[in-house]
């Protein structure tokens, strides 16, 4: 039997004038989203409120000491950017990584990631900090202090290029004031040169001894382990005593110190951001993180600042500082419900009209009561 297509009765005139209806709701609706806080809004803006406050003392700080701040190199006067290469600086950093952690909004990152890995108040969480990235070390501080969390810091001090990698200003010299002011409540309660093998190695003399001279004038204990695994070792035994008997909920990871990772491929191996199983186990290689993870501790691993700034809405080497409550970490853009459903029953009832209209003029021609080509 053969098959004949039959045309609608409906004009070509009023289809497009219901496509041009139907495009102008369609804008309409993408053109007016509808902004809604995300969960933990408010303490996410207090965590960034604070850390925003950390970063002026540290930017005053700065200031006071070398009397200017680069910005070439710091266009947003962060306070929390270096220099390139200085007696303590272990090797290459990357400046725009550096420019995109020093946003105070790093801080409700943080306090997202804490509220993923299911941490509450009085849990004792673990941090590895790097001279490399003081911002996000303050950040991982900042959203502790908000939530009350128990942070149980240790510092590789020695820094790459763009970090805290001025013998007057290294991080814990940067802790300290925060300490002092009242932004953080605790310290690092151990610090390591850092650099190769956790051992200052690739780092000279003089550099060295400055290094050591920071861990001393700041009074925080030395980590001078014999090799790496040594290294491992003591970490893990401080951060066990320091927790008292609590069990440790999570394991922060900033940067890539090898006092943490161990090694370039465990640094790969976990994913950035949270990481809740002990990802490829049979290629990791030994490092406090490997033994956190396998013993069941999230892991929260802080490296490619970009992606992860891009992943929560931040922006990426910001051309003027952030403001406090920017990125799609705080607001989520989605339809407005009623202003869709008005769109849809506003297009259904003109489509109906149009079609009416349409039909009723279609249905007379063929009567014969209009004349052809009305």
């Amino acid at each position: 039997m053969a098959m004949m297509w039959r045309p609608g009765k409906a004009s070509r005139g009023v289809l497009c004038l219901v496509a041009g209806i139907s495009l102008l709701g369609y804008l309409l609706v993408e053109g007016l989203p509808r902004r809604s806080f995300k969960r933990n809004h408010a303490e996410k803006r207090k965590a960034a409120e604070r850390m925003a406050q950390g970063m002026e003392i540290i930017r005053q700080a700065r200031f006071a000491i070398f009397g200017k701040i680069d910005l070439e190199n710091d266009p947003n006067a962060t306070g929390l950017i270096g220099t390139g290469l200085t007696p303590i600086t272990s090797n290459n950093g990357v400046l725009s990584a550096k420019q995109t952690a020093a946003n105070p909004n790093f801080a409700a990152v943080l306090l997202a990631l804490y509220k993923k890995a299911g941490l509450k108040e009085g849990d004792v969480v673990a941090l590895a900090f790097s001279g490399s990235f003081p911002s996000l070390n303050l950040a991982s501080l900042c959203a502790a202090e908000v939530l009350k969390l128990k942070p149980i810091a240790i510092t590789s001090l020695s820094s790459s290029t763009w970090g805290a990698n001025e013998p007057q200003l290294t991080w814990l010299d940067m802790e300290r004031l925060l300490h002092e002011k009242g932004i953080i409540h605790s310290r690092s309660v151990a610090a390591s040169l850092g650099g190769e093998r956790d051992r200052g190695e690739g780092i000279p003399a003089e550099g060295i001894q400055l290094l050591r001279e920071a861990i001393k004038r700041n009074g925080v204990e030395l980590i001078d382990p014999p090799d790496q695994t040594a290294s491992f070792d003591l970490r893990m035994n401080i951060y066990q005593e320091e927790a008292q008997g609590q069990p440790i909920k999570c394991y922060v990871n900033v940067g890539g110190g090898a006092g943490s990772v161990g090694s370039p491929l465990v640094k790969a191996l976990f994913a950035a951001g949270l990481n809740l199983a002990v990802p490829h186990p049979g290629r990791l290689r030994d490092s406090v993180m490997t033994r956190m993870s396998k013993n069941g501790v999230p892991i929260i691993h802080l490296v490619q600042t970009e992606r992860m700034a891009q992943e929560y809405g931040l922006a990426i080497k910001p051309g003027q500082q952030p403001k406090v409550g920017e990125g799609g970490v705080f607001v989520a853009l989605g339809y407005d419900p009623w202003l869709t459903a008005a769109v849809l029953v506003g297009l259904l009832v003109i489509i109906f009209l149009l079609l009416r209209m349409d039909y009723q003029h279609y249905f007379l021609r063929l009567r014969g009561l209009l004349p052809n080509g009305q």
